[in-house]
């Protein structure tokens, strides 16, 4: 094949193959490509049973795996909203009715996920990318990000359907109706290492692990599938969390936050969709030129730090569980602390709807495709397609060993496999006037959904997030969660209170081996030696009872007479407010200010169930000065305003030379 380019073609690794930059390079090595650099190819992703899944699912804040409301064991339309590639019982609901999560600007939240095949050890080469994009509430609905109302997806024709009754946008979106036209016209690159598998389209939504094209919401399956890409995409990077530290000066000089990345635009702005299609159609700069259009660099980078870059955290592969963190912690869930943005130019309205995005892409060493010098080496390119003898890799390939012949499940549609995860919505929010934005803001959370670990998994049983919170004082803590009230009936559903519903509180217990909230009187604490997590009775009784109006609530005797002392019955009442059937399923319980020194525990009254599940949590808040700082700055204040006196009474003695205080001086 031939392909004109005006690139500098090099290593990427999400996705595994490449990425170009904006400029002319006059390298060229292997088989003639017109105009062409070399073409440099990232390391390949083996799974070693076709059919198997190396699924990766966010859990804080929660990830849909493209699932919305529907309260089936597996999520209803894989092709709604985003290409997970994961499986289909993963996931967590989101009400249609129920407000979103808010976080506000500066903020700290810290996000956790699982994935299945390993990273950071010897098995596999992982990289994982994470993500966000935002878009203002105030755009119209070929820009505006939401959730949806059902689980049937979105196309160039619907996507301004409105539900009658709410007003609201019926199909769920995330990228934009402009940048999906741009993907579908936009020539695939054909300088990528494809193995054996033949795309059947010539478009960027047609790649090695999408050959048949099929449409995922918005989203552009090219850009989808390799990092960091050649051209402008919405999501601006998080971090890059890595095998190889040494990629990370090539990750991120070559981040669109930093980067500006190059397309191809119609020389008249107010073409109809079918000239901009003829521009958009073009990867490269010769090309565009060429047919009279205008190639487009200049302000497409995001102007914001580049990503953070950090050894991924270790996790073993055919698993979904904790692991070991950056930071050395082992038996915790992967994470990264989030800083929320403070510069979208929406948070000027104050009317940001954002999302975060979390793709996990695992390789192979069966050859060296990564090069590897930081991302500069020499890469596998385009010229080892096919299936010749000299192919690296082979569909469902056979191997000699011993003299006979053993078959290998592999699939080349799956070497360097990506898979994704996305949050549901949430409002990025300004701060209130009263918090300095110096301030530190912790988001505590909490994760999981109803049912015993077998009826959740791949999604997990209830836990806080972080489930170890260290502050220090007058930090302050942003305590919200939301539910679902459809999920599904697996084997009966197991947990407390109305059946298929997410509900939580915070009570203060003794320590995390008591499974009895206090009894939150002045001789309770007084007893146990402990001070309040929370200085005000009322802002204990609003995490206790989370906001449950008594109007809407029965006592137990009522409860007891309304069921004929049906026990069963009594707990799915929607007015046992004792199991908190009576809350919403979204709680903002606002911005407390931790004002108190030293270790509080608590737990969820409803959720927290002795030998079946735990759900407790602890808050350590430090003194913004150890004790040792606190005598060496008193020691040195007192120094400091001992050396002033003392200056200032030599001045004086010096300006009366008859005084007492000079002739002591002297003598000094």
């Amino acid at each position: 094949f031939k392909q004109k380019t005006a690139y500098e073609i090099c290593a990427c690794l999400v996705g595994s193959e490449m990425c170009i930059r904006d400029r002319v390079s006059t390298q060229s090595t292997g088989p003639h490509f017109e105009e062409a650099t070399m073409i440099n190819v990232v390391s390949l992703a083996l799974l070693f049973v076709a059919l198997a899944q190396a699924d990766v699912y966010m859990h804080n804040p929660r990830g849909s795996n493209v699932r919305l409301n529907e309260g089936n064991t597996n999520r209803q339309n894989a092709n709604r909203l985003f290409n997970s590639q994961n499986n289909a019982k993963g996931g967590y609901g989101v009400n249609t009715y129920t407000e979103p999560m808010k976080f506000y600007a500066g903020s700290w939240l810290t996000v956790e996920w699982t994935n299945q095949h390993a990273c950071s050890n010897t098995n596999t080469d992982c990289t994982i990318i994470l993500q966000y994009m935002c878009t203002s509430g105030a755009v119209g609905a070929n820009v505006l990000m939401r959730d949806g109302l059902t689980t049937n997806k979105i196309n160039t024709t619907n996507y301004a359907d409105t539900n009658e009754e709410t007003g609201k946008l019926t199909y769920g979106m995330h990228e934009s109706l402009e940048y999906y036209h741009r993907c579908e016209a936009r020539d695939r690159n054909k300088g990528l290492y494809l193995a054996d598998q033949n795309p059947n389209g010539q478009n960027a939504q047609y790649t090695r692990q999408n050959a048949g094209g099929t449409r995922y919401g918005f989203e552009c399956q090219e850009e989808r599938d390799y990092y960091p890409y050649w051209h402008p995409s919405p999501w601006k990077d998080i971090a890059v969390l890595t095998n190889e530290r040494d990629r990370c000066k090539f990750f991120q000089e070559n981040s669109q936050n930093v980067m500006e990345k190059g397309h191809c635009e119609h020389n008249n702005d107010q073409a109809s969709l079918e000239d901009k299609y003829k521009a958009w159609k073009h990867n490269n700069e010769l090309d565009c030129v060429d047919d009279g259009h205008v190639w487009t660099v200049d302000e497409t980078d995001h102007d914001i730090r580049a990503p953070d870059c950090l050894k991924a955290p270790w996790s073993r592969d055919n698993h979904l569980g904790n692991g070991i963190t950056t930071a050395g912690l082992a038996g915790h869930m992967n994470h990264y602390n989030f800083t929320m943005p403070r510069n979208e130019e929406c948070l000027e309205q104050d009317n940001c709807r954002c999302a975060i995005r979390l793709r996990y892409n695992i390789s192979t060493t069966d050859y060296s495709a990564f090069g590897d010098r930081g991302g500069y080496g020499e890469f596998v390119d385009a010229k080892f397609n096919g299936k010749d003898k000299g192919a690296l890799i082979k569909n469902n390939p056979t191997v000699e060993v011993g003299g006979k012949r053993l078959s290998h499940a592999l699939n080349t549609n799956q070497i360097a496999r990506t898979f994704q995860d996305r949050s549901h919505y949430f409002e990025l929010k300004q701060r209130p006037e009263d918090v300095s934005p110096a301030a530190r803001i912790i988001n505590l959370n909490v994760r999981g959904k109803r049912g015993n670990i077998v009826q959740t998994y791949p999604a997990v049983e209830y836990d806080f997030v972080p489930t170890f919170l260290v502050a220090r004082q007058w930090d302050y803590a942003h305590i919200q969660w939301v539910g679902f009230d459809n999920n599904p009936n697996n084997g009966n559903n197991n947990a407390e209170g109305t059946d298929g519903t997410d509900r939580n509180n915070i009570c203060q217990v003794t320590d995390l081996g008591n499974n009895h909230c206090m009894c939150d009187t002045t001789a309770c604490y007084e007893e146990s030696g402990i001070e309040p997590m929370f200085e005000l009775a009322t802002d204990r009784h609003k995490f206790s009872y989370v906001g449950q109006d008594e109007e809407d609530c029965l006592s137990l005797e009522e409860l007891q007479q309304k069921h004929n002392n049906n026990q069963n019955d009594i707990d799915e009442d929607e007015q046992n407010c004792a199991k908190l059937n009576a809350a919403d399923a979204y709680f903002d319980g606002g911005l407390v200010q931790m004002n108190r020194v030293g270790s509080f525990f608590y737990m969820s009254s409803r959720n927290n169930n002795f030998s079946n599940r735990s759900h407790k949590a602890s808050m350590e808040v430090l003194p913004i000065l150890s004790k040792m700082a606190i005598v060496v700055t008193a020691v040195g204040g007192a120094l400091l305003i001992g050396g002033l006196v003392t200056a200032g009474l030599v001045v004086n003695a010096r300006a009366n030379p008859g005084s007492g205080l000079n002739a002591f001086f002297e003598r000094l």
